[in-house]
């Protein structure tokens, strides 16, 4: 009887034991390491959440870390373009062409801060060098801002020159506006007149475009 009981009792104790077994070879997965992530990618991510201030802060902890790093200089650069911050983005602009005076996006972002501070000479001097470059970028923008230096400068003629360019590249209402303005400034009235209804014909599909 005793014998019979055992036997019986036998397998129950492998099913018991079985567990415990499978727990002594058992080992749970490893977290996974999260790689350091640079600051341009904190920056980057700052700047989509709409935290500006933080995302400066990044940069200006890549310049320490790396003073010639010029893609740190450029992309401050045009962060502080982004918030109208002038002075400190041709501040940074200028650093990173004394870093790379050959960077067509720099030399652009620079041309276009000088010239929004009213400093036309040097926002000339700077975009026509981007030209002579001939980086293989797009112009359209900087013969706008070439045609708006001109302008201040009260050099029609030049101004009358890249904003037709400019025009060449892509029609916007802009240039035709400030190509009027500039046709207005020369007594050309009926070119002034015509420039201006393309201006608003313009400013008319783009207002349908958005209905």
């Amino acid at each position: 009887m005793r014998l019979l009981r055992l036997l019986l009792s036998a397998p129950l104790l492998l099913v018991v034991a079985t567990p415990v077994a499978a727990e002594e070879w058992y080992e749970a997965p490893k977290p996974a390491v999260r790689k350091p992530v640079s600051p341009f990618e904190r920056a980057t991510m700052l700047i989509n959440e709409g935290q500006f201030e933080g995302a400066i802060q990044e940069y200006m902890i890549a310049i320490q870390a790396d003073p010639g790093n010029v893609e740190a200089h450029y992309r401050l650069g045009l962060l502080y373009q982004r918030l109208r911050r002038w002075d400190q983005a041709a501040h940074m602009a200028e650093k990173a062409y004394r870093l790379d005076n050959k960077h067509p996006d720099v030399m652009a972002l620079w041309g276009h801060c000088l010239l929004r501070q009213g400093r036309h000479p040097e926002s000339i001097w700077v975009l026509e060098g981007l030209i002579r470059l001939n980086a293989g970028r797009s112009m359209n923008g900087v013969y706008y801002d070439l045609a708006q230096a001109c302008y201040g400068m009260k050099w029609y003629d030049r101004s009358v020159d890249y904003a037709l360019r400019h025009l060449q590249s892509g029609e916007t209402p802009q240039g035709h506006a400030l190509l009027a303005r500039t046709y207005l400034a020369l007594g050309h009235k009926d070119k002034a007149l015509g420039e201006l209804q393309k201006a608003v014909q313009l400013y008319e599909n783009v207002d349908d475009m958005l209905r």
